[in-house]
């Protein structure tokens, strides 16, 4: 392995290289010292024996000092105490000896654990199903894809492995500037770089969100941040150590980060775009990894591994471009990743970052799936919709079965997608996947079928009907002449009461992943999501459906891709099909 290039991997290799040899060294020092004192009382031993012998000797005692028995009382005691002093510098040299051998061999036991990361203790077998608790109580329910692994959560990254001082180094990030989904994608793969690398991330400061923004029904706030959607007991500490359940990387929120060293002027905190310019100049590096996939090597390659790691690098980056994670980026105090331009990451998490270990590969699907989770209050909103859609259907006469559109239009860029209900039920074939009398769950921004606020070639459809992009007939009427009951989140107001309306389109996805079959908008990053939601639920691409022309590619069971506008097995499977 090349330092130069991949830094880390190679100083922990020459560190517990380094700790073997002491090791053996401290091993072969005791065993000497030990045997230097053993020598020391067989010496001793072997002249009193000899002085006991010969009496007459000018060297016994009573030779020296003609005192008769008190010379020799004398004698015995000085041999009592000698061989008590022997015994007791043998006992403490042992225990000593003892103690710091059972130290290394921990340390060393540590190491290992570290060099091989086989992930063994962490299968998937051992899982229990994730906790959600609504309304200040546990619950079972349906929509629980994450799950507890034994082992994830004290998981150290071997390419960063855990030190005292790990939250010296720091990630700061910005949001994309895009929807919520991509903002989502690149703090995917924040965290990822973050706890591979061992840094403290750094969320940014709650502020406005593109198309969110709506009143907190509680705290009449509109700006939102990082823990206002993900739960984040996995991920944070807020102590200036290391946290105690995820050994990997810490998340410090900007107040506390700027009252410590990284502090930045108050005249630069007033205001997003001031901070980011002073972020984007204090940092030492600023990673151009958009469009990229990141390799952060493996530990004690060999001959075989370099090979598989060369071919499974080249089938993830499908033709992108590969960026070593080098010197310059882990020596850095603090890395700081831009939203817009050559440092986008508008990307997922799986394609993204390259791990030549395959458990440690899985592990990092595993971290996102359990810990970049919505948090509770989303997830029980998405729980009770679900409950409610379902007691729709049963009275409907079906079992409880749904099923789920996500239909994108408003400011949709893409006005190839942007068509009629029509033509939706020409790509699903009629009845042949969604059957006349069920249920089908819309998610969509345009809940009356009015299409309002769409626009193409830069004009509202209102005044250019017809054209691509602005459907003639917006109505969801071709949905009802199909036979099928069309429902929408507005009809559960019981069961969002009181959610938060930023989380409506949250709310949306967890209800369609647990629809019977979903299809979806070609080339929306929500769309794809679900997709994934889907694939943690053991749901395939046989329930999973585009628009014409892309039925087909985007069922394709391919494990992955370079595009982010779909996912991709590998974000809910190991490197053996199985899931996660």
């Amino acid at each position: 392995m090349d330092c130069s290039k991949v830094l880390l991997p190679c100083v922990a290799l020459l560190a517990i290289g380094g700790f073997l040899t002491s090791q053996q060294k401290i091993r072969e020092a005791a065993a000497t010292d030990i045997e230097y004192v053993r020598h020391e009382i067989r010496e001793e031993v072997h002249g009193l024996e000899s002085w006991l012998r010969h009496p007459h000797s000018k060297h016994h005692p009573a030779a020296v000092d003609d005192a008769g028995p008190a010379a020799w009382r004398d004698l015995g005691r000085d041999v009592d105490l000698f061989l008590k002093r022997v015994e007791r510098l043998e006992a403490s040299n042992l225990e000593t000896l003892k103690t710091q051998i059972k130290q290394d061999e921990k340390k060393l036991r540590v190491a290992e654990h570290r060099d091989q990361t086989t992930h063994k203790t962490h299968t998937r077998h051992n899982a229990k199903p994730g906790k959600l608790i609504c309304d200040g109580k546990s619950i079972q329910h349906e929509i629980i894809y994450w799950k507890d692994v034994p082992g994830d959560m004290t998981y150290e990254s071997p390419i960063t492995p855990h030190h005292a001082n790990h939250d010296q180094k720091y990630l700061t990030f910005e949001y994309d500037a895009g929807g919520w989904n991509n903002v989502r994608m690149g703090v995917e793969c924040v965290v990822v770089f973050a706890h591979a690398t061992g840094r403290t991330l750094v969320a940014p400061p709650a502020q406005n969100l593109y198309l969110l923004g709506a009143p907190n029904p509680h705290s009449q706030k509109r700006k939102l941040g990082f823990n206002d959607f993900f739960v984040t007991d996995r991920q944070c500490s807020e102590s200036s150590t290391a946290p105690s359940r995820d050994r990997g990387a810490s998340t410090a929120w900007s107040r506390r980060w700027r009252r410590r060293d990284a502090t930045p002027p108050r005249r630069r905190r007033r205001g997003r775009m001031r901070l980011w310019r002073y972020l984007k100049k204090s940092a030492d590096v600023k990673p151009e990894y958009s469009g990229q996939v990141v390799a952060m090597g493996r530990l004690n390659p060999t001959a075989e591994t370099k090979a598989k790691d060369a071919e499974a690098l080249k089938k993830q980056a499908a033709g992108r471009k590969v960026a070593a994670y080098d010197s310059k980026a882990q020596n850095a105090r603090h890395v700081h990743f831009p939203a817009g331009g050559k440092h986008r990451l508008l990307n997922h998490f799986y394609a993204f970052g390259f791990f030549g270990d395959p458990q440690q590969r899985s592990f990092y699907r595993r971290l996102i799936r359990d810990s970049m989770r919505y948090r509770d209050e989303i997830q029980c909103a998405g729980a009770r919709v679900v409950d409610a859609v379902r007691a729709h259907s049963r009275r409907l006469g079906n079992d409880g079965t749904f099923y789920a559109l996500h239909i994108r239009r408003g400011d949709f860029q893409f006005k190839a997608v942007k068509i009629s209900a029509g033509e939706i039920v020409e790509n699903l074939r009629g009845n042949s996947i969604i059957p006349r009398g069920a249920l089908v769950y819309l998610a969509t921004d345009d809940p009356d079928g009015v299409c309002k606020g769409c626009w193409a070639n830069k004009k509202p459809c209102k005044d250019q009907l017809g054209v691509e992009g602005c459907p003639k007939d917006a109505s969801w009427d071709a949905f009802v002449r199909n036979g099928w009951h069309v429902t929408v989140l507005r009809n559960y107001t019981e069961a969002t009461h009181g959610t938060n309306p930023n989380y409506f389109g949250m709310v949306d996805s967890i209800v369609c992943a647990r629809a019977a079959v979903f299809a979806g908008t070609w080339f929306s990053t929500f769309t794809g999501y679900i997709h994934r939601l889907r694939g943690y639920h053991g749901l395939g691409e046989e329930t999973y459906y585009h628009s014409t022309g892309k039925v087909d590619l985007a069922r394709s069971p391919k494990s992955i891709g370079s595009g982010y506008s779909r996912e991709w097995r590998i974000g809910w499977t190991d490197d053996g099909g199985a899931n996660i």
